[in-house]
């Protein structure tokens, strides 16, 4: 994956539209999770900044480093400065609620299903509730190495601060949803009760 995201790095910036296209179709999904859990509630200024960065690539495309060691470490850090220039001029508003897909369920009786379906929904609400609490960079941490898969180090270069700094990010988010784990555990249990 890697390879072939430095071949379309190079192949863009000699100038070539389809790899463009293509960097952006494979990334924007991913940006804008990333960038919403920097900006909850604010879909048009990640859109924004996901579309001025993308500008950006295609504008000074001929000054893009060769030597580029990760496209996606790139494109994510960038996001994270656009966005925070981008916040510093907006007003600061509460957190949003959360807001889960419905994940499908197997075939059982209609009603277990019902029941089934309310408490997976109250699970994640409240899961996405604790998550969406965390200070800001224990969110961000949290997102980057669980959701994005970026290292400690890379984190740290992405977030401007040491590995230290991230790995007391992570250990914190950790321990404040580990402390609130009882409330996602009985909740499966008494579903699993339910169930017989």
């Amino acid at each position: 994956m890697q390879n072939d995201d430095l071949r379309l790095w190079l192949l863009l910036k000699q100038g070539d539209e389809d790899a463009f296209a293509l960097l952006f179709d494979k990334y924007h999904t991913t940006l804008y999770n990333y960038g919403i859990k920097l900006s909850p509630g604010k879909p048009y200024l990640v859109e924004d900044a996901i579309q001025d960065l993308f500008i950006d690539l295609w504008r000074l495309r001929g000054s893009l480093t060769e030597e580029v060691e990760s496209v996606k470490f790139y494109l994510y850090r960038s996001l994270r400065r656009k966005i925070h220039q981008a916040l510093k001029k907006e007003p600061f508003s509460d957190l949003p609620d959360a807001d889960f897909d419905k994940t499908p369920f197997t075939q059982t009786s209609h009603e277990f299903m019902l029941i089934r379906e309310e408490t997976l929904h109250l699970q994640k609400e409240r899961l996405g509730e604790l998550i969406h609490r965390l200070p800001e960079r224990q969110l961000e941490a949290l997102t980057l190495k669980y959701f994005e898969n970026f290292s400690t180090e890379e984190i740290a270069r992405i977030m401007e601060v040491n590995e230290k700094s991230v790995r007391n990010f992570l250990y914190k988010a950790l321990v404040t949803l580990r402390a609130n784990r009882h409330w996602l555990v009985f909740s499966a249990l008494l579903v699993a009760d339910l169930a017989y």
